[in-house]
């Protein structure tokens, strides 16, 4: 993770903002591959943004020094442009939108959503002599 600057901070939540999706929910995960199929409950957590133009990609990427890209063909429609997108999940979202939260608007709810939740699983730990601990 990187350390971004205020006006760095106020284009990537620009971004994300008119761009950006934050995903966070929970969900059913079925275990296909134990004895029953137990069903557990996952949290998905995650921050994507889509952009035909790849320099705002690489830029997300260089500037947050979180997440990875994903290119999204359309071979069936010739005129539809490639897709690139950003892609960051669980603690790396987390990391960004600490950064950026005082600049959102329309996406402000959600990322206090997140930032709530990682503040309370990291509030349970604590830094004992043999590492991290739970209380």
């Amino acid at each position: 993770m990187r350390e971004m600057t205020p006006t760095e901070r106020a284009y990537v939540a620009g971004i994300v903002d008119g761009e950006g999706y934050i995903e966070f929910v929970q969900r059913d995960r079925i275990r296909h591959d134990r004895p029953g199929k137990p069903i557990h409950k996952v949290m998905n957590i995650r921050l994507e943004v889509p952009q035909v133009d790849g320099r705002l990609i690489d830029y997300l990427m260089e500037t947050t020094g979180e997440g990875n890209r994903d290119l999204k063909k359309y071979p069936n429609n010739p005129e539809w442009q490639d897709q690139h997108r950003w892609r960051v999940s669980y603690r790396g979202v987390y990391r960004i939108l600490k950064q950026i939260r005082k600049y959102l608007i329309v996406k402000q709810e959600k990322a206090e959503l997140v930032i709530n939740h990682y503040d309370k699983i990291f509030s349970k730990k604590t830094f004992g002599k043999g590492g991290f601990g739970v209380k």
